[in-house]
């Protein structure tokens, strides 16, 4: 057994990283596409998403496409969300690794649900239905351009729904992973997600009637509702990860991991995770400098079946103050 002094470093370089300046208020509650905000995955979920470093399974492809190419083989996750206001927002990702690099594809699915439309002459409902959706699908290509430098880029689109209106736009994602020579595998991870165009809203929700003004008759005209065009939440995650200690019955990960956005302050994240025997997991973190989302915890247990490879399942729970928490299961199957 042997304690790592790379913990060490680790929060030093965590301490480096604290002073960077906030961002303009002016843009605060000015980005499309929230849905991309939320942190996938029950693994990066229980270590309170400081988990930018890390390829364990396809569910890197959301925080750092580069970590994929460590994966090594071909993996498949699926995860269930049950997020605020009773909505969900599903998972799903596939990473296949090749001689020239590894591929991925993922899926991110959030909906509503049923919503009974009111309005302010029919303020117990119009008798219509509707529904908010929103999906981000994204194509990975990784690649290990040496054994301790990765780089990656994601290609991905994304659409937004509301009742018959919606809008959609492409985007990027591009990260890279770095894993030093310092004791603990002291690693570094950076990624920008979401360089991409504006989003606008059309449909034809947006065809409305106007009487017109000071007309004896009240005549009515058409028109179309204007709308304006936002930018995507752009942000900069920059992780680090180190193992404090290791020994044939347990290991100790912790990593730090800073998020600075466009349209809110930057933000930091502490987690840790603690695997027995290779085959039981128990992680935590916080978070720092949000309004209401705070620690996070979870476990996950992983069986090697031979044929159907490495099964995995995961659970977390993040704390939102007041209100209340959120749940997320997540199933993983790495082909060995």
């Amino acid at each position: 057994m042997r304690l790592r002094s790379g913990a060490l470093m680790l929060v030093l370089a965590a301490l480096l990283a604290a002073p960077l300046a906030a961002q303009d208020a002016s843009y605060h509650g000015t980005s499309a596409a929230n849905f991309l905000k939320i942190g996938l995955g029950a693994k990066a979920a229980g270590m309170a998403d400081a988990y930018v470093t890390f390829g364990e399974d396809a569910s890197c492809l959301y925080w750092n496409p580069a970590a994929s190419s460590r994966i090594g083989k071909p993996s498949v996750v699926f995860s269930n969300l049950q997020w605020l206001v009773e909505t969900d927002l599903n998972y799903l990702a596939i990473t296949v690794p090749f001689d020239f690099g590894t591929l991925g594809l993922d899926i991110a699915y959030f909906t509503s649900g049923d919503i009974i439309e009111t309005t302010l002459q029919e303020q117990d409902g119009t008798g219509r239905v509707v529904s908010a959706n929103d999906l981000a699908l994204g194509l990975t290509y990784a690649r290990e351009f040496t054994d301790r430098f990765s780089f990656g880029l994601k290609v991905k689109l994304i659409r937004e729904q509301l009742a018959s209106v919606e809008a959609s736009t492409f985007a990027f994602d591009v990260g890279s992973v770095f894993t030093t020579s310092f004791p603990g595998d002291l690693t570094i991870g950076l990624s920008l997600s979401n360089f991409g165009s504006d989003m606008q809203f059309s449909g034809r929700d947006l065809l409305v009637t106007h009487v017109v003004p000071g007309s004896p008759t009240g005549k009515q005209v058409p028109a179309t509702l204007e709308t304006q065009s936002w930018s995507l939440p752009l942000f900069f995650r920059l992780g680090l990860s180190a193992t404090a200690y290791h020994s044939d019955a347990a290991d100790v990960v912790v990593a730090y991991t800073l998020i600075d956005s466009r349209d809110y302050e930057a933000r930091h994240h502490i987690g840790a995770a603690v695997t027995f025997l290779d085959l039981f997991t128990v992680r935590g973190g916080y978070r720092f400098n949000y309004d209401e989302v705070t620690f996070s915890a979870g476990a996950g247990v992983r069986i090697d079946t031979g044929a159907l490879g490495r099964l995995s399942v995961d659970y977390a729970y993040t704390d939102f103050g007041n209100l209340k928490g959120v749940h997320q299961i997540t199933l993983g199957v790495v082909v060995l």
